[in-house]
Order: structure tokens, then C-alpha cells, then sequence
């Protein structure tokens, strides 16, 4: 962000303050009646709800008016949330398949803290990449939600590990009396199978707590999500889609009956065949699959574009009053998810190319190559060994990757008043099992044996028992515990000139354990190319803070925290926070922090054992400009040639390789520091404004090497690439390029085999920008009431560390997935039985590429791939939602919003493999009944 543009918002914030010399924030309360709260952020109690770090409320009727299905959904609204986390929709690629996480100012899932009612939940089975526990926001139930409370700022001081981008606090129903029941419907308008999504819930309670001394009410959900194939949404996708990913109408050779491969000896019986090469379909290929004498499969047909997800949620309640003014409670949580990933059946792919990957439990690395037919095999029609390229679709619904869990959490506490203290204490037990089952990788030795023997016959149906021998179930498993006891106090000390001096103190104890293990084929470097993890660990935690509120006088009050937490026997952290908040007027508060925060390594980048992982669709830089050179000339020749001529560019600007990563026990903390400042503005009892400024430097980041990076500084990373020798493949491709052309084109150096790596304190990034959040609510008398609402944030600055150049990185602002700005703005009528409303989503423009390392999509890069400089960007994007509710009766309402109002279709963006461009205008319906 260039100095004048800050200076602009500087200038903003200031004309806004000057234009208002007799603002006042109005507080028509009465001290004697009004009941305090606890803010997200504090430990205090207060009257008011603006504090000196900003904190965003979502209220239940907008979390209803927005649409939202979930709880995933609702924060994706959020204009603070970068939708940079793990999602469920993407999980068959994932480490933590089947869960969604959520990730503010760009710091992803580990700085950002989720409390369900002020206390943490269970992290999720699988770790985020391997590396950062977090939690799955698919387990909390979204119907029950009363509130959640967003603080944009860091607040480990506070609340410990994890708080440093901010924290989101879900807040649920405290009370219920009777029976309530909710049901909704969602699809497109455009398409029935899209967007497909259905919800029900049901919640019933007993007691009034004031005048029966309890209430106790228990709450369940149910969500399912419609799924739909990639080929079934191909006539959706617009024509400059096709054009960056033309592989969309491609066809696979590995079909049924196959294609055979290989060549001729050298020493064949007859001279005009021998050396050559065969790749010529297999006797009974359907004629319309049969194209330029092989045969080809249509394997879009069985991979899901939108995988299917089932989720059960349900959050039990309770609390009665005790002896001594002390109230009891209960809280019960407890959550089941599925999700179906659905790919294409596995196919052989002989090339005599060994295929790798990385046993990180020997430290070795494993190879294997698809065996050819042995002379003799009763669909080997030559006198030596050839290989056949074929589709394994006998159960076509077998290959699929399942992700599934089982999520709670426990406890129950007491809270009361003595000795002038007002005190709350709790304990309870949590956690989260997940399993990732599929059928897909081969078992290299029955696999083999199949083949080499004819046990496998081809094009016919083979029994299930021998294809589960073939392609065996395998996966991982990972569990995640946790106990807790927590326990705080509050209690005024002395006044103040502006009020009471007030402080809050209070400890935890944890215990924490997690293990993430991989099934025992895959440890025993059975499964091909697949690499495994095994990684467990378990830690006790002890924490201590303190916290004061001091109204130094009625305009200024400073509050001040401080937290200490300590891993037993590991490292430890202890963070301040300040703030200050001054009413300067009636109208007008001015407020700011300054804190520091942490993040505590996570048992499994500290834990014992390793992973190894796959690697897709790498650029690499020694060899992606040769097999550019390569697709091009093959693409002059016959089918088999422009076949193959996909094959050649991916081996050098789509690559594949595995990378193996250890946990370090020796790692420090991340810290942060953080710095807020922002004003309060209320110009007419009707319309109120904040706005803030946040600024959040983190430092010893853990984090592994980035990929790109260490691929584009190869020969500095000592030895971190290791390479292969070219292979039979890499010749086999130059000698036919060779022959069309003439041309002495080949690859410079051999294939990645891995990148090895152990997690370091070494990274380091800086976010800032500005949050905006303007409402209003004017009251029209017989005409109802119309409220306005603006939530903005405007980026400056999103820096990591370049730990090649010693130095930060360029700014990722307005590259593609940082947009500059985004905002939501609301309007809604309310009248008696009828509400209605208007929401509208703004994201800005940004480059086509992601960073300065993706010069394909620079000026220079897309001009290369024949995109104009006018198209070599993506436009701004706006949507427009509607929402209206109907009240038949006291107890019964309909409601119904419409997502992308005006049918705007995704932006263009020409780069390949962007997400799919399918939305369309969308109808919810939604009715709930109260007895």
C-alpha cells in the first residue's frame, strides 16, 4: 500500500471525527437498573458494549436474513474472514478431509480462536495440513445460535494460544420453554441439482429459570448437502473456462477394453516394425469411444464436482439455581459429519517409468512400476510383453474417499458471589475422532499379482473380493482430547473518578493429547504412491491471568491484561495487552490497543513421528520451459502425439513429487504484535459508526519452506530438491518430438523426487487495513421501520517472509485471492407481520496471479498464453441477495431469500484449474413453528 493512499483513509477518519463536534454516544440508561455483561474480549463485566478493542456482533435475525445454512456459511459472510481456510467442499484433497475451519487477516486456521459460550471446543481429529489443530465449525449446530461475537483484534492476554488474528465467540440460546421446529430448502433456480441443500431442526426446553429456579433444553440438527458430477455441470461451464482448462472435454486412454503400450524389440522378426512403437486400442472398444485407433474413457462422468456432506449436531443445555445465590450448568455438545468424495475408477499406466513416493517411517523412498503383460496372458496378443492401459470401473461406487467424525464436548460448572467476588468455575472433557477411508491406490503387491498372473480379467466384471485385494481400503485416523478445568473471578476494588477500578483474575489447567495415524498398509509402504503419517504427542497446560478496567475518569478509561501460560516441561509465553477508550464529546469515543500474543506449537509440529505427503501440480522451473517446447511439437502430430503431448507439459509445469516433513521439539511459540486504533461515532440517535485500524506483525512463524520458493531457489536450498535421473519417459517423449520435428529438444535435468523439510521458527508476516461498520434504524411510524447497515474491510498490507532474500515478500493485496476491499451492505423494511431486505457482496479487482512467483500469470506470462493484458486481471465482483419473512400467527413464520438476485456469473478468470464458475440465482425456504 503506497504511503499517500494510507494517508487518504487518515484524512477520512479524521474529516469524519471534525464533522461532528457534538456527537455523543448515547447511553439513556439508568446505572441502578442496567444489568452488566460479559464482551467478547474482556472478563469484565460492563454496561456498555463497545470497549477498547472492536468487536463485531451478528444477531440472530441477521444470521436469518442472511441465508446462511451454517455455520461455515455465516462466517464466510464476515468482511474480516480472508475464506482462505480448509473447507469440506475441497477435503478429498486434504489432510484434514471432511471438516471447514476459518481463518481472519489472512493468518490462517491457527490464529483464529473459536469459543462456543466463552470456552474453547474440541480441535479437530486431523491437523490442517498436518500442522495447526483448529477447530471443525461444521459441528456447531447453526439454529441454536443467538449471537456470535467477532473481536478484531488479538487477544491472547486474554484467552491464551491461537488469539492473535482475532476470535470468534458463538454464542447460543441461554433459555427455552416449550417446542420449536425449523425446516429449509435451498436449489437453484437455474438447475435443480445445484446448490442443493436441506436443514431441520428441532429444540424443546422445560423451566423458567426466574420464577422455577432451572431450565434445562436440548437442541438437534440435521444438514445434508445435494451432490453433482463434473460432467453433469459441463454444459454450465462458459466457453473462456474450457479455454484455460480444455482438459474439461478430454478423455482418458486408460478405458475399457484398454489401449496396449510399448514398442517392438529392437530384435523383432520383422525389420519394418522392430524398435517401433505401439499404442493401438485393445480388441471390443465401443465404437463411440474408439477415436484415431485408441480407445478412451470418459472419466469426468465419475468424479464429483460438489461432494455430498450429512451432519448431525446437538447441544444440550442446562442450569438451576443452587443454595447461596450460586447457579449450576450443564453444557452438552455432540456432532456426527460425513462427506462422500466421489473419482474416477483407478486405471494402470504403463510407462516403465518407476512411480515414487517417500516412506517416512523408514526414511526411504519407494518405487514401483505398473507390470506389463507376460507373454502368454490371455490378453497379450504379441510374442513379448506389452503393456495395457486400462480402467479398474468393475464397481465404479467403491472409489471413493469418505471423510467422517465424531465430535463433543462436556462440562458443567458453578457460579456465585462471595467476599465481594463474582465467580465462575467449570470442568470438563472434549474431543474429536476422525477417520478417511477410500479405495483407490494400489496394494503393490497384490496388485501385481493380479495383473502378472490373469487372476484380473479384463472387461468383464471381477468380484469385489479380489478388487478390495487390488485397491485395498486404506486411510488415516486422528483423535484429539482434551480436559479442562477453568476457573475466574471478578470484583470491584476502589473508585475511581470515573467509576469502580475492577478486576478479573482466573486459571486453567489442560490436558491435551492428539494422534494422527495412518493405516497399516499405507506404514508398511504397501499402498503406491501413497505416503504415510504417524505422528502422536500430549502436553499439560497451566495458565494465569489478570485483568483490570480502570475508568481513570468519566471521558477515559484504560483497561489493561496480562496472561502467562506454560506447557509443561515445553515453552511457554507471557503476553500484555493495553487499550484506552476516550469519550471525547457526548457522541464521539476514540479508542486503541497495543498487545502482544502467541501461538503455541502444536502437538503434531512437535510431536513425535512424521508425514510425508503428495505434491500436484507444481511448476518446475528447470524443466517447465523444455516441456512447453515438447507439447507444442507434439501437438503437429497424430492423436496418440496430441495425447501424449498433455502428458509431456504436465511432467514439467504440472508436476508431482512427495514431500516428508518431521515435528521439532525444540520450537518456540509464534508471537505477534498487534496495534488497533479507531473511533465511535453516533452523529443522531438513528446512525452509528466504527472504524478501526489494525496492525499485526508475527514472528517466529513456524512453517516449513514454501514450495515455489524452494523450487525457484533450488541450487541454495543445499539439497533440499532431490531429483531423479531423466527417465524412460522423459527420452521416449524428446525421441518423438525428435521425429516430428527434427528438433533436439529434451528435458535439462530429471523429475523431483521429494522435498525434505522440518518445521522451523523461521517465518515471519505483517497484515494491516481498516475495518468499517455503519448501522442505522429509523422508525417510519404506521410505515414500519427501515434499517441500514455497511461492513467493510480494506486492506494495506499482507506480507510473509522470504527466508531465501532475508526479506518480506512483495505485498499479496490485490493479488488473486487477496482482494483490497470487501463489504456487505444491508437494507431491510420492517412492518408488523412482513420484513423484507436487500443484501449486496462487493469483493474488488485483483491481478490474475497470486504472487510475483506465478509468472504465467503476469503481463508478460499471459501474453505467452495468448491472454490480452485487459483480460490478464479478475474484475471486482458484486451480488445481490434477497430476503423477505412472513408471521401467519405468534409462533409461525415463512421465510424465503433468493442468493444472487440478478444471476451475476462468477468473474472471468483466465488462469487453469479455477474453481468452477456455477453460480446462479438461488431460492431457500425456510418455516418455523413455536408451540
Amino acid at each position: 500500500m503506497k504511503h499517500s493512499s494510507k494517508l487518504q483513509y487518515t484524512v477520512l477518519v479524521a474529516s469524519l471525527a471534525a464533522a461532528f463536534p457534538g456527537l455523543a454516544l448515547a447511553q439513556e440508561t439508568d446505572s441502578k437498573h442496567v444489568q452488566k455483561v460479559v464482551v467478547t474480549g474482556s472478563n469484565i463485566k460492563r454496561v456498555d458494549s463497545e470497549t477498547a478493542s472492536p468487536v463485531q456482533v451478528v444477531s440472530r435475525q441477521e444470521i436469518e436474513q442472511s441465508g446462511a445454512q451454517t455455520v461455515a456459511q455465516i462466517l464466510n459472510n464476515l468482511t474480516g474472514n480472508d475464506r482462505g481456510a480448509i473447507s469440506d467442499l475441497g477435503g478429498t484433497n486434504s489432510w484434514a478431509s471432511g471438516a471447514s475451519g476459518v481463518s481472519m487477516r489472512n493468518l490462517g486456521t491457527g490464529a483464529t480462536l473459536v469459543l462456543l459460550n466463552g470456552r474453547r471446543l474440541s480441535a479437530y481429529g486431523f491437523a490442517d495440513a498436518l500442522q495447526a489443530n483448529f477447530v471443525n465449525i461444521d459441528s456447531i449446530p447453526s439454529d441454536v445460535i443467538d449471537r456470535v461475537e467477532i473481536l478484531k483484534d488479538g487477544a491472547s492476554a486474554v484467552y491464551g494460544s491461537d488469539a492473535v488474528a482475532g476470535v470468534i465467540n458463538i454464542i447460543t440460546r441461554k433459555n427455552f420453554r416449550g417446542v420449536g421446529v425449523k425446516a429449509s430448502a435451498q436449489q437453484s433456480l437455474e438447475r435443480s441439482f445445484l446448490n442443493r441443500e436441506h436443514k431441520a431442526s428441532i429444540i424443546g426446553g422445560t423451566g423458567d429459570f426466574d420464577t422455577d429456579g432451572y431450565n434445562a433444553f436440548a437442541h438437534l440438527e440435521l444438514y445434508s448437502r445435494g451432490k453433482y458430477t463434473d460432467r453433469q455441470v459441463r454444459p454450465l461451464l462458459p466457453d473462456w473456462y474450457i479455454r484455460m482448462n480444455p482438459d474439461r472435454d478430454a478423455t482418458s486412454t486408460g478405458s475399457i477394453p484398454g489401449n496396449y503400450v510399448g514398442r517392438y524389440p529392437a530384435n523383432y522378426s520383422d525389420p519394418k516394425l522392430a524398435g517401433k512403437s505401439i499404442n493401438v486400442a485393445a480388441p471390443g472398444c465401443a465404437p463411440e469411444n474408439l477415436k484415431g485407433g485408441l480407445c478412451f474413457y470418459d472419466y469426468w462422468q465419475d468424479s464429483l464436482a460438489r461432494p455430498p456432506a450429512e451432519r448431525a449436531t446437538f447441544l444440550g443445555s442446562a442450569k438451576m439455581k443452587l443454595p447461596n445465590d450460586m447457579t449450576g450448568y450443564a453444557e452438552l455438545q455432540l456432532a456426527k459429519t460425513r462427506n462422500d468424495y466421489h473419482t474416477a475408477p483407478p486405471r494402470s499406466s504403463v510407462t516403465g517409468v518407476p512411480l515414487s513416493w517417500y516412506d517416512s517411517i523408514t526414511g526411504k523412498m519407494q518405487y514401483f512400476t505398473d507390470p506389463q503383460l507376460p507373454v502368454g496372458h490371455p490378453n497379450n496378443p504379441y510374442s513379448f510383453p506389452i503393456g495395457l492401459n486400462y480402467r479398474f470401473a468393475d464397481d465404479r461406487d467403491m472409489f471413493k474417499n469418505v471423510g467422517s467424525s465424531d465430535q463433543f464436548r462436556a462440562l458443567a460448572g458453578i457460579q456465585g458471589e462471595s467476599m465481594g467476588w463474582e465467580w465462575d468455575s467449570a470442568v470438563g472433557i472434549m474431543g474429536s475422532k476422525a477417520r478417511q477411508r477410500q479405495h483407490l491406490y494400489r496394494d503393490r503387491y497384490a496388485y501385481a499379482d493380479a495383473i502378472v498372473s490373469g487372476a484380473y480379467k479384463f472387461g468383464q466384471t471381477n468380484d469385489r473380493a479380489l478388487l478390495e485385494k487390488m485397491f485395498p481400503e486404506m486411510g488415516s485416523h486422528g483423535q484429539y482430547r482434551q480436559a479442562f478445568m477453568d476457573f475466574k473471578a471478578s470484583r470491584e476494588l476502589y473508585a475511581l473518578p470515573g467509576g469502580p477500578l475492577q478486576l478479573a483474575t482466573g486459571v486453567d489447567l489442560r490436558h491435551e493429547s492428539f494422534e494422527h495415524m495412518s493405516s497399516d498398509n499405507v506404514l508398511e509402504a504397501r499402498i503406491v504412491q501413497f505416503s504415510g503419517v504417524k505422528i502422536d504427542g500430549a502436553r499439560n497446560v497451566a495458565a494465569a491471568f489478570a485483568e483490570l478496567a480502570a475508568p481513570f475518569t468519566k471521558q477515559l478509561e484504560g483497561s489493561f491484561a496480562i496472561r502467562g501460560d506454560k506447557v509443561i516441561n515445553q515453552a511457554g509465553a507471557i503476553v500484555p495487552k493495553f487499550g484506552l477508550r476516550y469519550t471525547a464529546n457526548d457522541m464521539l469515543m476514540v479508542r486503541g490497543t497495543v498487545s502482544k500474543g502467541f501461538r503455541a506449537p502444536s502437538l503434531p509440529e512437535t510431536g513425535n513421528g512424521g508425514a510425508s505427503w503428495f505434491n500436484n501440480g507444481y511448476l518446475d522451473p528447470k524443466r517447465c520451459a523444455a516441456a512447453t517446447e515438447l507439447r507444442n511439437i507434439l501437438n503437429t502430430g497424430n492423436a496418440a502425439d496430441k495425447n501424449l503431448a498433455l502428458t509431456a507439459y504436465d511432467l514439467g509445469c504440472k508436476v508431482n513429487f512427495p514431500s516428508v516433513v518431521t515435528p521439532n521439539p525444540d520450537l518456540k511459540p509464534e508471537h505477534t504484535n498487534s496495534f488497533t486504533a479507531g473511533l465511535v461515532l453516533q452523529p443522531i440517535r438513528a446512525l452509528s459508526f466504527t472504524i478501526d485500524y489494525y496492525n499485526i506483525k508475527r514472528r517466529d512463524e513456524i512453517a516449513v519452506k514454501d514450495i515455489d520458493q524452494t523450487l525457484a531457489n533450488e541450487d541454495r536450498t543445499n539439497g533440499l530438491v532431490q531429483r531423479d535421473p531423466l527417465t524412460t519417459q522423459d527420452i521416449d517423449i524428446a525421441r518423438r518430438a525428435a521425429e516430428l520435428s527434427g528438433k533436439n529438444v529434451a528435458y535439462p535435468i530429471g523429475p523431483i523426487r521429494t522435498i525434505a523439510a522440518q518445521y522451523q521458527n523461521y517465518g515471519k508476516s505483517r497484515v494491516s487495513g481498516i475495518d468499517l461498520d455503519a448501522k442505522g434504524r429509523w422508525t417510519l411510524g404506521d410505515m414500519g421501520t427501515v434499517n441500514v447497515g455497511l461492513e467493510l474491510n480494506h486492506q494495506f498490507e499482507y506480507q510473509q517472509w522470504d527466508s531465501f532474500a532475508n526479506t518480506y515478500t512483495q505485498n499479496y493485496v490485490g493479488y488473486r485471492g487477496v482482494p483490497r476491499t470487501r463489504a456487505v451492505a444491508k437494507l431491510s423494511w420492517e412492518n408488523a407481520v412482513l420484513v423484507t431486505g436487500l443484501r449486496a457482496n462487493f469483493a474488488s479487482g485483483t491481478q490474475l496471479a497470486w504472487g510475483e512467483l506465478d509468472t504465467a500469470n503476469t503481463i508478460d506470462g499471459c501474453a505467452g498464453r495468448s491472454v490480452s493484458k485487459d483480460e490478464c486481471k479478475i474484475a471486482s465482483d458484486t451480488t445481490v441477495d434477497f430476503w423477505t419473512r412472513y408471521t401467519f400467527r405468534p409462533g409461525t413464520t415463512i421465510s424465503a431469500n433468493v442468493f444472487n438476485l440478478f444471476d451475476r456469473k462468477d468473474p472471468v478468470k483466465l488462469y487453469p484449474n479455477s474453481a468452477l464458475p456455477l453460480r446462479t440465482r438461488t431460492l431457500k425456504l425456510t418455516v418455523e413453528h413455536m408451540f
